[in-house]
């Protein structure tokens, strides 16, 4: 017998009457900054100095996913982990600290994606916002310079803004 494989398959019919459901969870994606992070634990259980990076053990550029559902494992010195962190002290445990959080309901359950890119500093950020708009008094490159008071980003800004009038003034003549 032989089969013609180059024959093209029937069309697809339209769905006729309800269409099945697809049983599913929904689970949110949450992506926060290391530095935030540390900042925002800083600021609920008071862990001063805490270092992300270190704590996990991935350097600038990886990203560390954690499923967080608020739910504590059942393993004998978590109390005792718990009782630590609320307390104030460090953890190498970031999974533990953040289903705390969740079950404390400070975040949201989910799947958590921690960003350890490095931040850009407050000079290549003006760099390029000047670039953009070609012009220091715009009301976006004020604002920001007004934002960060950085004596090193000051000298920086002010340099960056004399060459760019300085170069507006030569393309004009």
């Amino acid at each position: 017998m032989l089969i013609n494989r180059r024959r093209k398959p029937a069309p697809l019919k339209p769905w006729k009457g309800a269409k099945p459901k697809l049983p599913m969870g929904i689970t949110y994606l949450c992506r926060v900054h290391y530095l935030d992070l540390q900042a925002y634990l800083a600021k609920v259980y008071r862990m001063r100095d805490y270092n992300v990076l270190k704590a996990v053990g991935v350097s600038h550029g990886e990203c560390p996913e954690y499923l967080v559902t608020g739910q504590m494992p059942m393993a004998s010195n978590v109390t005792q982990q718990i009782d630590n962190i609320q307390q104030g002290r460090r953890t190498r445990n970031l999974n533990l600290i953040l289903n705390l959080l969740c079950r404390d309901g400070f975040i949201i359950a989910g799947k958590y994606v921690i960003d350890t890119t490095e931040p850009r500093s407050p000079t290549v950020e003006y760099t390029s916002l000047l670039h953009r708009h070609q012009d220091p008094d715009h009301p976006a490159c004020v604002s920001f310079r007004k934002k960060h008071r950085d004596q090193t980003f000051r000298r920086h800004a002010s340099v960056l803004d004399r060459l760019t009038r300085e170069f507006k003034e030569k393309e004009t003549k």
